[in-house]
């Protein structure tokens, strides 16, 4: 059974109790509920439409899983890694993630409510048309956040270190960037409804004005 509390700042708790533990990994298609999948080596795995309620899921590998369509609800994903594992057209909702690593997390046409990454690395995040609401990603290392035709809401990047954030045609409301360190902005043009921090708008302010057509010269120095 698993109890979701909801914190200050959108922070997203999953408590689990009571669980069981499964040796076999799940069959596409299939709906599991309150187990426990530990060190379970999914590699190359054709998981389509699985479905996860209230289930753990811990120190496993995912390397070229398949996952399109599959259902996260109240679970908890700790020390997973995965050179590249494909979700796409999945479902995330009242989900945690922690001292994850991945290569490629594949998360095109994907819906994320409710949802916190922490203490983990992503060289790159692919939310290419997906839905947030009310995700937080606290103390990551990611080298490429793609959140190119994505909607997102109460999004809020905390700590870490993002290599590049791409934002081309993207629906944003309220992406709070402001606490953590972004080297470099793709789709200047779309930074409506981003939350910056001061010394983030001064850095950026450059590649908005040649976004915006115009030529950024040297200062003039007195003397």
């Amino acid at each position: 059974m698993a109890r979701s509390r909801r914190g200050a700042q959108s922070r997203v708790e999953v408590v689990l109790e009571g669980l069981l533990d499964r040796e076999e990994p799940p069959a596409p298609g299939e709906s599991l509920d309150g187990v426990r999948l530990a060190g379970l080596d999914l590699s190359g795995q054709v998981l389509a439409d699985v479905r996860l309620m209230d289930c753990a899921v811990a120190g496993g590998r995912l390397d070229g899983a398949v996952l399109r369509g599959a259902r996260l609800v109240s679970c908890l994903l700790e020390e997973v890694g995965a050179t590249a594992v494909d979700l796409h057209d999945a479902t995330l909702r009242e989900l945690v993630l922690t001292r994850c690593r991945f290569g490629v997390l594949g998360l095109v046409g994907a819906s994320l409510a409710r949802v916190r990454l922490s203490g983990s690395r992503v060289d790159h995040l692919d939310l290419r048309g997906a839905e947030l609401s009310d995700v937080v990603l606290e103390d990551c290392v990611v080298g490429e956040i793609d959140l190119t035709q994505a909607s997102a809401t109460a999004v809020r990047l905390v700590g870490g270190r993002v290599g590049r954030l791409v934002l081309s045609d993207s629906r944003l409301d309220d992406l709070d960037i402001s606490d953590v360190e972004v080297a470099a902005v793709t789709g200047p043009g779309d930074l409506r409804g981003v939350v910056l921090a001061q010394a983030q708008a001064v850095s950026f302010a450059t590649v908005l004005a040649q976004h915006l057509g115009a030529r950024v010269l040297p200062g003039l120095s007195s003397g």
